[in-house]
C-alpha cells in the first residue's frame, strides 16, 4: 500500500509552491545564479529595493561563485548537472529530480486547466519522468 497527500490549494498558492520546487532543483543542479534573480527585482509593489545595482550584481556573483565553487568544486563556474539525477557523471541529487517532476507535473495540469486548447510553450507537453523509482505525482486542477 501506498501512503498518499492531496493538497487543495488556489492556483496563486500553487505558482508560489512551484516557484519554490523550481528554485530548489535549479540550486542543487549548482544553478546558483537563481538565487541572485530571487532577490534583484522584488519589492512592496513590485519596486526595486534601494541598492546600488552594479555593486549588488557583482558582489552577489562573487559570492554565489564561491559558494558554488564550495559546494561542486568540479563544476565550472558556467556550468550545472542535469535534472536527470545521482550517477558518476551526474551528481545532481535525487531530491533536485523528484521536485522538479512534481513542478513539471503541476505546471503541465494548470496549462492545459486554463488553456484547454493547448498552446506552443513547454507547458503543454507532458512532463518527462525523470525519478523512475517515484510514480509522477497526480494533479487535479478543478473549479470551486
Amino acid at each position: 500500500m501506498t501512503t498518499k497527500v492531496q493538497v487543495t490549494m488556489t492556483v496563486e498558492q500553487a505558482r508560489l509552491v512551484m516557484c519554490a520546487m523550481d528554485l530548489y532543483s535549479r540550486v542543487l543542479m549548482g544553478q546558483f545564479d537563481m538565487i541572485k534573480e530571487l532577490f534583484s527585482g522584488f519589492g512592496e509593489e513590485g519596486e526595486q529595493y534601494k541598492r546600488d545595482s552594479k555593486y549588488w550584481h557583482r558582489d552577489m556573483e562573487t559570492l554565489l561563485n564561491l559558494v558554488k565553487k564550495t559546494v561542486y568544486p568540479e563544476l565550472h563556474v558556467n556550468a550545472s548537472w542535469g535534472i536527470t539525477g545521482y550517477s558518476e557523471r551526474n551528481k545532481c541529487p535525487p531530491n533536485a529530480t523528484i521536485v522538479y517532476d512534481i513542478y513539471k507535473s503541476m505546471s503541465y495540469a494548470i496549462s492545459w486547466h486554463e488553456y484547454p486548447n493547448g498552446g506552443l510553450t513547454v507547458n503543454f507537453d507532458k512532463p518527462m519522468h525523470w525519478y523512475n523509482e517515484l510514480p509522477l505525482p497526480e494533479v487535479k486542477v478543478f473549479e470551486e
